[in-house]
């Protein structure tokens, strides 16, 4: 009777140690990253045309007709754009310099990043806009999708013509389902010759630390969406979800490569009340940096703490003219190189900083730009490109 007794509690208490360790195991998966592989690959294959188009949950001739348009912008974009471009930059970059960029006020522009820094292994970009909700692309009805895609499709097109998209413009992408930001740095994934393995949504822990978001709380978001639907829904869980951990590589190859995207203002007052940015910049060390299109924010003493960063952490930079000017540079520490032609630029600039510009450009024999455009044209519409680097 005593022996039966003891089996019984052996028993009990091995089923207990079971229980345990099952509920500790279902914790883990709960608190572990959400993966969104499934939903990366789709966008992948039909937003950003890669591949072959047999998912069936996804209307075959409105994915045909939209991957038709946009293999023709690509076309355009190879022809006039990336042919002239590649060379240039191949000669341009320096072999030595580090791997690791930095994009501030990018937005979701791999594509050019690629076409510049094709060796790449990892990159961070930071800017207004948010990455969006992968997800969103299964929450599509057929009507729905088709008008989305062509919106994309027309602001990807003006990427290509123009080289850079208006942050006013893209606001109104976020209220559509589809992650726009995502879908932008996926078509240049596709058409610089990679593919993704793997996405995360992230946020940043105080120490800058990386914060993958788990199963619980993103059904923590959609409980807090419960009763919304359209674009409100929609703008809230892509501002929710407004950063992520892209991983990819080159078809063919097994290296893996990083791509973070932030959504995050960069002005001063923004940084110091929330520096976690900032400290995630800071575990990069040395970096290659790169900026166009950006307002000439880094112009302005508003945000001189993301220029000063730059300054301290960068070891080569390319940019338009709204890079750092040589009025914020040391002459002695710093030297930098101009391309093609500066007149007067376009989108909030400074009269000291266009004065400052036209010095340099002045200053400097005449280097031609092989490509039209390298961010912002000037207001006679003629394209320009600077190189910062220490002496």
């Amino acid at each position: 009777m005593i022996a039966s007794s003891a089996r019984s509690l052996r028993s009990l208490a091995l089923v207990c140690a079971l229980g345990t360790a099952a509920l500790t195991s279902f914790a883990a998966r709960a608190d572990a990253p959400k993966e969104l592989d499934e939903e990366v690959k789709a966008l992948f294959h039909v937003a950003a045309c890669d591949g072959q188009n047999t998912d069936a949950r996804f209307d075959k001739a409105v994915v045909d007709e939209h991957c038709a348009d946009l293999a023709k912008i690509m076309a355009r974009y190879k022809k006039e754009w990336l042919a002239p471009a590649r060379p240039f930059f191949d000669e341009l970059v320096p072999k030595g310099i580090p791997t690791t960029v930095v994009y501030p006020f990018a937005g979701g522009d791999l594509m050019t990043a690629l076409a510049v820094f094709p060796n790449l292994t990892d990159i961070t970009t930071i800017s207004l806009e948010a990455g969006g909700d992968a997800r969103g692309i299964f929450r599509e009805d057929k009507k729905a999708l088709k008008k989305h895609l062509a919106l994309h499709r027309r602001f990807i097109n003006e990427l290509v013509e123009w080289n850079h998209n208006r942050t006013l413009d893209l606001a109104a992408l976020k209220s559509t389902p589809l992650a726009s930001q995502l879908i932008f740095a996926l078509v240049g994934l596709s058409v610089h010759g990679f593919e993704p393995v793997g996405l995360r949504s992230i946020t940043l822990e105080k120490d800058g630390s990386i914060h993958y978001l788990t199963e619980k709380e993103f059904a923590a978001y959609d409980k807090q969406l419960d009763g919304k639907s359209g674009g409100v829904k929609n703008r809230a869980l892509n501002d929710l979800l407004a950063s992520y951990e892209l991983r990819f590589r080159k078809k063919g190859e097994t290296t893996v490569r990083t791509y973070r995207h932030f959504q995050q203002n960069l002005a001063n007052d923004e940084l110091a009340k929330d520096p976690r940015i900032l400290k995630y910049l800071d575990t990069k060390g040395k970096v290659t940096a790169m900026t166009k299109a950006a307002s000439h924010l880094l112009w302005h003493g508003a945000f001189k703490t993301i220029r000063e960063w730059l300054k301290d952490h960068m070891q080569w930079m390319v940019s338009d003219s709204t890079g750092i000017l040589p009025i914020h540079l040391d002459a002695t520490k710093w030297e930098q190189l101009t391309y093609g032609t500066f007149d007067t630029a376009v989108f909030n600039p400074s009269t000291e900083g266009q004065k400052a510009m036209r010095a340099l450009f002045a200053s400097q024999p005449k280097r031609t730009l092989p490509m039209k455009l390298f961010g912002y044209p000037m207001k006679s519409v003629k394209g320009f490109l600077m190189v910062t680097r220490p002496k």
